[in-house]
């Protein structure tokens, strides 16, 4: 499939994205129909690559997925959530195949700074791999716990998790800056919502709250496995 082909099913993409209200604003639009999801998706066929709906990407030896490219309607209410500006810092815990870290990277522009980090080395390394090949090296892959943030290149003006957790790692708190928004797919009640934080002085306060499901994170703020295995007996 040629690239005149590619772009109109990202462009067919936006336009259910635009549709169905997920999409609001142009920045994140734009975003999407030049970011190519194909190239992070290598082995995939493109028209499934643009289909709105998450991929899996590595397994557990028992056959559960693990990491994903994340279903694009999710990632864009996410990232109109986070509100990124151009030039402005970003920190995204759960690399996957780095498609979503390169939508960040076009939204804060070549003035601004994306890091995302990753537990898993054989995921940052595709990550990586993937970023390169469309011309992105710029973006900082890290192999690290997700729940200690990246200090290094703190503060950050944004912070997103792409994995779904049960509490706030004081780590994420800290690196962000004042004025800050945090995104993140959280626990509550036993649904997950993907919940944007903004951050005073010494408190944060929820500011938007939607509905998402995300694969949980892995590390020291992992929560308890949620598969029962159940025995031979009916």
């Amino acid at each position: 499939m040629g690239d005149d082909d590619c772009k109109a099913l990202r462009d067919q993409l936006v336009d259910r994205l635009s549709n169905a209200g997920r999409l609001c604003t142009e920045q994140v639009a734009d975003a999407f129909r030049t970011v190519p999801r194909h190239l992070f998706l290598p082995g995939v066929e493109p028209g499934k690559s643009y289909a709105d709906e998450a991929i899996p990407t590595k397994w557990q030896p028992d056959g559960r997925a693990i990491s994903s490219s994340s279903q694009p309607a999710v990632m864009a209410v996410m990232l109109e959530q986070l509100c990124v500006e151009a030039g402005q810092r970003v920190l995204e815990i759960g690399a996957g195949t780095g498609y979503n870290a390169a939508l960040l990277s076009h939204l804060v522009g070549e003035a601004g700074a994306v890091t995302t980090v990753d537990i898993d080395e054989d995921l940052v390394e595709q990550a990586s791999r993937h970023l390169a090949a469309v011309g992105l090296a710029r973006v900082k892959v890290v192999c690290a716990d997700g729940a200690d943030g990246w200090a290094e290149s703190a503060p950050y003006d944004r912070i997103i998790l792409t994995v779904g957790t049960e509490d706030l790692a004081p780590a994420w708190i800290d690196q962000l800056a004042t004025g800050g928004r945090l995104v993140l797919p959280l626990s509550l009640r036993g649904a997950q919502r993907s919940v944007a934080f903004e951050r005073a002085e010494d408190h944060l306060t929820s500011v938007s709250i939607v509905d998402c499901g995300f694969m949980p994170l892995r590390g020291a703020l992992a929560g308890p496995d949620s598969v029962r295995r159940l025995g031979a007996e009916p």
